[in-house]
């Protein structure tokens, strides 16, 4: 399950407080030099008068870092507490040495979050490995699972970083887990690594310098760590708090024309607007940085350089320039093209889908902006797009060179192996299709293909042929009266099952297998509490080539069948969907829009199928009629729908029932016209199951095996959370 990331916050309205600079560790990229043998810490009394005067300042958010900030438990409680008495959020960074054991970990992140702390990050890499193993990393993320409490894991990651795989496969099934990539900076301790071992994208804004950090001896800096070591001369040194107030030097961080054009064009904006002042044309740049941060030094360390570029960024053309950029970038952090959710969520699926529609090797335009960025959650897009069944159409653009400069080796490697499992999938598939055709030849029926399948038997006629989505089964609709047949006959054909069992679900027979190929034969489209108009949409069913028992939904019936199963499942496995609609769009250029918008208008659940449609077609910019989206509701409860779908479409690749029960009949609940209507769903869904017990098991099983009241909680907040942001 994936967490969200914390909201983007403006310059100054989120501080970092170093509790302490010692460590337990000495991991050799520590931008701050922590270790055992540092000496000095701030008192809790001087730690409590910060958390005051940020508060007093307009702070909104505390972030608790050191060193190690566990070393010292009790003022880490205190300050917690403090902050919680003065609305403040906190989170907190730690290497997660207090998890050694699982009853240490379940401890303290109870104490912990009793004491208010709103969000935690564990940093665990090849430089912490080296002074302990992985397993109090994971002991903690199981006691944030058992309560719901969102985790994050921070990975750095060099220019080689074979390394990750192993470390990645430990954490990226976890729930309630969320891994973040960063690179290694030639700061601090990590000012000794080779020049070629770290990576060397400097492009971009920097939001490390909106976050203004007090260290262990009462400064200011302009950002958490690597601003440790800066001189007083340097603008990454705003100030001591034994000579000005917080609030004073919020502002002069606020204000200093330098550390705004970091925040808003980066340490390459610096650079740039340096090339253009007169006398520095000719500063001595190098010909390559390892990192943001290098470029970043190298600048606001040359006095001169730091004293042109005040005067030059403090003229008022250049400052309306920069404020006007501020709002954009602001904005776009919050909900925007520069924001965690957008860039992990419709920014990088557009990027992945443009690149697998084109199956030319080729990244679209603009793709270094969202894949080139320190957040993308690698992971996350390994797991999902494999998911959705684009590995095998991206493997073209897995070969790109320019896609080492961003990705690590792990998400290529992973792709290429799930491209190659679907490839070896499609012939068992095709096999499987064969031998349903003989079955269905015999009886003298027609089946009609759905989902994937039909999708990738129609690209197999194209001229040239198209690679087709992955999928890991084979749906097929027969008649009713014909089901049972087919099902027996292809059992006696070498398919395994049980003969006898009973259907799971309301609109297909119990599954069997083919070479270990999913085979469901439905009896109805969908589940019949979406009321589709099936007979409709099966009257339309087209032809197969070359096979006369096959046939497969028409465009518009594909469209819709997709749109349903997104929605039936909680808006999971987006980008699946998105592909589909991109297929109608692309190969049938008659499709009648009114009937596909008659044929939603017509299910008991309209608004969640009008959600999925307009959420993929606004984000990923598809080419749906304006007048076709214009039908769908626009209340209140519509766009509620929509702010979770958008959340969901392109985070969630999980079956419905992985979802707690109560987000789930939440979800139903908005999708529905009123509560009428959903009493009618469940009035449907409980009758179904009437008389049938391994239903009503497997709805126990899993309603009993999910962390529900909790998971529920966590999700209510984060719905809440996403409402206001919209």
């Amino acid at each position: 399950m994936r967490v969200e990331a914390p909201s983007a916050v403006d310059a100054g309205t989120e501080v970092a407080i170093m509790v302490t600079r010692r460590c337990n560790m000495a991991c050799g990229h520590c931008s701050v030099e922590s270790g055992p043998q540092v000496r000095g810490e701030p008192s809790e009394a001087a730690l409590l008068e910060y958390v005051r005067q940020a508060a007093r300042a307009g702070v909104r958010a505390i972030r608790v870092t050191g060193g190690e900030p566990m070393i010292r438990p009790r003022a880490v409680a205190r300050l917690l507490r403090e902050c919680r008495r003065l609305g403040v959020r906190t989170s907190m960074a730690t290497n997660g040495f207090w998890g050694r054991e699982p009853r240490a970990a379940r401890r303290h992140l109870r104490a912990l979050r009793r004491a208010g702390l709103h969000a935690l990050t564990v940093s665990y890499d090849r430089y912490h490995a080296a002074f302990q193993g992985v397993e109090p990393v994971l002991h903690i993320a199981q006691a944030a699972a058992e309560v719901a409490f969102p985790l994050n894991i921070n990975v750095t990651r060099a220019a080689a970083d074979a390394e990750l795989a192993p470390i990645i496969e430990r954490f990226r099934r976890l729930p309630w887990v969320h891994l973040r990539l960063y690179d290694v900076q030639p700061v601090g301790r990590a000012r000794v690594l080779p020049g070629p071992s770290l990576r060397s994208e400097v492009e971009g804004f920097c939001a490390a310098c909106a976050v203004p950090a007090v260290t262990d001896d009462g400064r200011v800096i302009a950002c958490n760590g690597p601003a440790y070591f800066a001189g007083p001369e340097s603008p990454l040194s705003i100030g001591s708090l034994h000579e000005h107030t917080m609030a004073e030097l919020l502002d002069r961080h606020r204000a200093d024309p330098v550390l705004d054009t970091i925040r808003t064009f980066g340490p390459a904006g610096l650079r740039d607007a340096l090339r253009r002042i007169p006398g520095f044309e000719s500063f001595a740049f190098r010909p390559r940085y390892f990192g943001i941060c290098d470029l970043c030094h190298h600048i606001t360390s040359d006095a001169g350089a730091v004293a042109a570029l005040r005067a030059s960024l403090s003229e008022p053309p250049r400052q309306a320039v920069r404020r006007a950029a501020g709002r954009v970038i602001d904005a776009s952090r919050r909900e925007g093209a520069l924001g965690w959710h957008h860039v992990n969520g419709a920014g990088a699926a557009g990027i992945f889908l443009e690149a697998a529609v084109a199956a030319d090797g080729r990244w679209p335009a603009g793709a270094e902006r969202i894949l080139g960025r320190a957040d993308l959650d690698w992971s996350h897009w390994a797991e999902y797009l494999g998911a959705c069944g684009l590995a095998r159409p991206l493997l073209a653009a897995l070969e790109a060179p320019e896609l080492a400069r961003w990705a690590p080796t792990f998400f290529t490697e992973r792709l290429r192996a799930l491209g190659v499992r679907d490839g070896l999938a499609t012939l068992v598939r095709r096999e499987a299709i064969r031998r349903i055709e003989d079955a269905l030849r015999g009886l003298r029926v027609r089946g009609v293909l759905l989902k994937g399948t039909a999708l990738m038997l129609r690209d197999a006629g194209a001229r040239p042929p198209r690679t087709a989505r992955g999928t890991g089964d084979v749906d097929i609709y027969v008649e009713p009266p014909a089901a049972h047949l087919l099902r027996a006959r292809l059992l006696a054909a070498g398919f395994e099952g049980n003969p006898g069992a009973d259907p799971e679900a309301p609109h297909h027979l119990a599954p069997i297998t083919y070479q270990g190929m999913l085979v469901e034969i439905h009896t109805r489209l969908v589940a019949p509490f979406w009321g589709l108009p099936e007979r409709e949409m099966l009257a339309r069913a087209e032809p197969v080539e070359g096979a006369a028992s096959l046939r497969t939904l028409s465009a518009e019936g594909i469209a819709l069948h997709a749109l349903v199963h997104t929605a039936q499942d909680s808006f999971s496995h987006g980008l699946k969907t998105a592909w589909d609609l991109l297929w109608v769009l692309r190969t049938s250029p008659d499709v009648d829009w009114d009937r596909l918008a008659s044929w939603i208008g017509a299910a008991r659940a309209p608004r969640g199928i009008w959600a999925s449609l307009r959420v993929l077609a606004r984000d990923l910019a598809l080419a749906i009629p304006a007048t076709v989206l214009a039908r769908a509701p626009v209340d209140d409860r519509q766009r509620r729908l929509e702010v979770v779908a958008r959340r969901r479409l392109f985070s969630v690749a999980e079956r419905p029932e992985d979802l707690d029960p109560l987000s789930r009949q939440g979800i139903r609940l908005l999708m529905h016209g009123s509560w009428l209507g959903f009493a009618r769903y469940l009035a449907c869904q409980i009758a179904w199951r009437c008389g049938r017990p391994v239903a009503w098991r497997g709805t126990v099983r899993r309603a009993t095996h999910t962390p529900s009241a909790r998971a529920a909680l966590a999700h209510w907040r984060q719905y809440r959370r996403a409402l206001r942001e919209s």
